[in-house]
């Protein structure tokens, strides 16, 4: 917010605030998942507080420390009658620029752009419906970054996300204050809306169920909304899809016609009752409870289900709107490849797997020989589409659907290879032809015309015989790495190891 953050250091106040760790968590996450998709210097997140009519920061992420943020800004509440910016944002709806090259700049924002380091400021309204409900903010620093293209529209989409993981962390919020008079009596269902996971969020329910009627043996079924409308359950790998999706069934669609708990009885003569997921005003699944009893379910004991059922209906949307953003930030815009990000999370997954089926995993990090100072000479553009060419060339080198080609820092790439020895065999295999390809093939782009040609050096380690763990594996790979730009580039090495 290009004028609200010097306002709100002159005379904001922090907000005390009991969202809890849920909302923190997903709140970072967020901020972290934009960041590190876009590429770009900073990102703040912040909410809308109708009542006191102003914005106050609750994340921030920096490119220069992921790991350790500066919360400095966290906890700033600007008014909305404070800042110009905020009232045209918040009016209007529509995304402020400030960039630094812009004619028509003020001296105020001009002064702000300078203070922070910041080339380009871009504030966005977090819209659910007509309403504003937050404001996300990002800076670069590099150069001047105007989003154009696919670049805006995966802001586009990155912004829609943020707001619906907004809308159900205000879920929670309201939905802790309206039950926190039975907070003692649920206080292991609440811990279930702490899961960022949708398959921990419905196993919490479905083992916290028979304990809220003591004496009662329930069964229950935790099945989300399709994007076809049927509906599927929840199964054991934490996705719907066991069973497979189907219509909601007579006694469901009641349910989830009237918003309400609807009672019947099973095929076999147990009772049942269906209580819908309702967030954000709309029912996104329904619990399915199964009960031996000879009598319906006493008014008591569908308040309880019911309450149940709200904290479900929380943390299963706030799960589901998580796992749609870090999908989206899975993807490295300027590659096309796995970010970097999602190279670790399906690192640790695949030494897990290999481990457990024992099956050989191999590691292949690659990196363009020079490139730092062929970056500086010819530009960040430049740098950009000769990227963007050797990941098309890595990723052609590769088994599909089977093998995970990823960015690895500024101009590397990391490559796993499941079922894969290292070595001369398998992996080493596929490095070499990875760096024959790209060491013969010159890049064109259609702007900036013939680019050159570029060399790789490469380096290959193997799971589990020369590393015990996946940081073991990095490290191994790396060091592999060193050893052939060691040697002029151009080369694969293999961990010696």
């Amino acid at each position: 917010m290009a004028d609200a953050r010097v306002d709100a250091s002159a005379g904001g106040a922090s907000a005390t605030r009991g969202s809890g760790p849920l909302v923190d968590q997903l709140f970072a996450t967020v901020v972290r998942a934009v960041g590190e998709s876009l590429d770009v210097t900073t990102v703040d997140l912040w909410t809308f507080s109708r009542d006191a009519d102003s914005f106050e920061c609750r994340a921030f992420w920096s490119r220069e420390s992921p790991d350790s943020p500066d919360l400095a800004c966290v906890g700033t509440v600007v008014p909305l009658a404070q800042s110009g910016d905020l009232r045209r944002l918040f009016l209007t709806g529509e995304t402020v620029e400030h960039h630094a090259d812009d004619p028509g700049l003020s001296p105020a924002e001009l002064a702000y752009l300078g203070k922070h380091g910041y080339r380009s400021k871009i504030d966005t309204p977090l819209l659910v419906g007509d309403e504003v409900v937050g404001v996300l903010s990002i800076a670069e620093s590099r150069s001047v970054r105007r989003l154009t293209g696919e670049d805006e529209r995966h802001f586009r989409s990155l912004r829609d996300l943020s707001a619906a993981a907004l809308q159900a962390a205000g879920l929670v919020v309201r939905s802790d204050e309206r039950n926190r008079g039975l907070r003692g009596l649920l206080a292991s269902a609440r811990d279930m809306a702490g899961s960022l996971e949708v398959r921990a969020a419905a196993d919490r329910a479905r083992a916290e169920v028979s304990g809220l009627l003591p004496g009662i043996a329930c069964e229950l079924d935790v099945l989300l909304r399709q994007d076809d409308g049927s509906f599927a359950a929840v199964g054991a790998a934490g996705l719907p899809g066991a069973p497979a999706s189907s219509p909601a069934d007579n006694v469901a669609r009641q349910a989830l016609g009237k918003m309400e708990p609807v009672q019947g009885k099973t095929a076999d003569g147990r009772r049942r009752i269906v209580l819908p997921l309702v967030a954000g005003g709309e029912a996104t699944g329904y619990f399915d409870v199964r009960a031996a009893l000879l009598r319906r379910f006493r008014d008591d004991e569908v308040e309880l289900l019911r309450l149940l059922a709200d904290q479900s209906a929380v943390a299963l949307a706030g799960a589901r709107a998580l796992r749609a953003l870090e999908r989206r930030a899975a993807i490295d815009t300027g590659t096309g490849l796995f970010s970097t990000w999602y190279f670790y999370e399906r690192l640790y997954a695949e030494v897990a797997r290999a481990r457990r089926y024992t099956q050989p995993l191999a590691l292949v990090l690659a990196a363009v020989d020079a490139f730092p100072d062929w970056t500086g000479a010819h530009g960040r553009e430049a740098a950009d589409a000769v990227l963007t060419a050797v990941a098309r060339m890595v990723k052609g080198c590769l088994r599909d659907k089977v093998d995970v080609a990823c960015r690895d820092g500024e101009s590397g790439f990391a490559v796993l290879l499941p079922s894969t020895t290292g070595r001369d065999a398998g992996a080493g295999i596929v490095a070499e032809r990875m760096r024959t390809m790209v060491g013969r093939t010159a890049v064109t782009d259609d702007d900036l015309g013939a680019l050159g040609t570029f060399t790789l050096s490469v380096g290959v380690a193997a799971f589990p015989s020369q590393a015990e763990d996946a940081d073991e594996l990095v490290s191994a790979a790396r060091e592999a790495l060193r050893e052939a730009a060691k040697a002029g580039g151009n080369v694969v090495r293999a961990f010696a190891g």
